[in-house]
């Protein structure tokens, strides 16, 4: 048996011993839901079967321990986000199916500089992504099929070093730096929407404002250098042959005219109010449509329809933990257990900070945003915070993620299979390190320099 095997049977008997044998007043159900959770995430991240797989499992034990009832637990499906990646994955194949991924490679060539200038190049690309769309999915699936044409042009093997520092100084700058722009998270949502239910609503520049120069910018260009020490890439010559300049047609033309649409349309949503899963599905018929769109639906057996199972299963878990009553145990448990009286705002909003980060590893960080930010604002205002002080500081720990499996972006760049689940893990663990140790305390000390605390 392999160190990995080994290690995964330990973990996996910790995750269902742990919760089963906890001096908790956790009810049953709710015992069970956390053990799902655990040997999920265990499952979700060893893979000792594909994450396919544990997402079916998933959603076969719901029901079957009765945690949750078969309707509840597929009604997960009908979330906006699960027909978000689905459109995304169509709208993708507008880059992948015609010559457009090709030519937009060949501009990011002629640009290609030094590593450490091009990786911060991606990295500061992945950010403004998430300043202009509001949906990390949408912002993973439209700019990956161009880095992996990047990839192959380079002569690079996928898993490379150099396959590696590509993908994840997009994905990661996108993702992590999504957290210090209002719209670019769905965490961030959430807790605006807890924000104003106590008649405290924050306005998106006032987000930024508290958020996007430390957790935001600052985090971004940590990343950055962290993949360049982690990977030291070094790119081949840029090819210079004729399929860099594939030829612009008709449907080149159509593609880019609608990609195009689609970025304004999820943009500029704060004006049109139409929800981005709405402007998803109906570009997606516009890539489709005769005469409109150069895609047919010949092009829809290409989606990655597998990755849909796991979107599903992370929300049906999440809709689990809420009916069983785990979540509001959880909640209750660290609000009585977090002190956070006799101490200044700063030490206060870090306990709050720190306290919150590790419920990530279980549930959906939008999960833990709606569920934990409530009672922490009740407790924080008893201690002399305001709810905006203690909203923000949920906002910096839901933006935490350690591994692929609590974020979808993360999943879904990893289906590509361009970057191995061992160097996604490296990055991000060592990114919310750095956040955990130096950027926290960095942007509490921002926040007393102007005003905030």
């Amino acid at each position: 048996m392999s160190h990995k095997a080994i290690l995964t049977a330990c973990l996996l008997c910790l995750s269902i011993a742990g919760p089963a044998l906890a001096p908790l007043p956790l009810a049953p159900q709710a015992r069970i839901v956390i053990a799902l959770a655990l040997v999920s995430a265990v499952c979700w991240t060893l893979e000792p079967v594909s994450i396919e797989i544990t997402a079916l499992c998933l959603l076969f034990a719901l029901p079957l321990l009765d945690v949750a009832s078969f309707e509840s637990t597929f009604m997960a499906f009908a979330k906006p986000a699960v027909w978000l990646v689905f459109a995304g994955m169509v709208i993708s194949q507008l880059i992948t199916e015609t010559n457009l991924g090709t030519r937009l490679t060949g501009i990011v060539i002629g640009r290609l500089r030094r590593p450490s200038l091009f990786i911060l190049d991606l990295s500061l690309i992945g950010l403004l992504l998430a300043i202009l769309i509001p949906s990390g999915v949408v912002r993973v699936l439209i700019v990956l099929p161009i880095l992996i044409s990047l990839i192959n042009s380079l002569g690079e093997k996928p898993k490379s070093p150099v396959s590696a520092a590509i993908i994840l100084s997009v994905v990661c700058a996108t993702y992590y730096g999504g957290t210090g722009i209002l719209t670019a998270s769905v965490p961030n949502l959430v807790i605006m929407g807890v924000l104003e239910d106590t008649g405290h609503p924050v306005f998106w520049a006032e987000w930024a404002l508290y958020v996007f120069p430390v957790i935001g910018l600052v985090r971004v260009l940590v990343g950055a250098g962290l993949i360049l020490l982690i990977f030291r890439p070094v790119f081949k010559t840029p090819p210079t042959d004729a399929s860099v300049e594939a030829p612009i047609g008709r449907r080149e033309i159509q593609a880019l005219i609608l990609l195009l649409g689609g970025v304004l349309a999820w943009s500029t949503d704060a004006f049109h109010q139409i929800h981005p899963v709405m402007v998803g599905l109906g570009l997606s018929i516009l890539c489709l449509f005769p005469g409109i769109g150069p895609l047919t639906t010949k092009d829809l057996q290409k989606v990655n329809y597998p990755i849909l199972i796991y979107i599903g299963s992370v929300f049906a878990l999440g809709e689990a933990f809420v009916s069983s009553g785990a979540s509001s145990h959880l909640a209750s448990g660290l609000s009585g257990w977090l002190l956070l009286d006799q101490t200044d705002p700063f030490a206060q909003l870090s306990a709050i900070t720190y306290a919150v980060t590790p419920f990530n590893l279980l549930v959906d960080t939008a999960v833990v945003g709606g569920i934990l930010t409530p009672p922490l604002v009740e407790v924080g205002v008893a201690s002399g915070l305001t709810p905006l002080q203690v909203g923000l500081s949920v906002a910096v720990a839901a933006g935490m993620v350690f591994l692929p499996y609590q974020g979808a972006p993360f999943m879904i760049a990893y289906a590509y299979g361009y970057v191995s689940m061992r160097q996604f893990a490296i990055v991000m663990i060592l990114i919310c390190v750095v956040n955990l140790v130096l950027l926290v305390p960095l942007n509490l000390l921002y926040w007393r320099s102007i005003g905030l605390i």
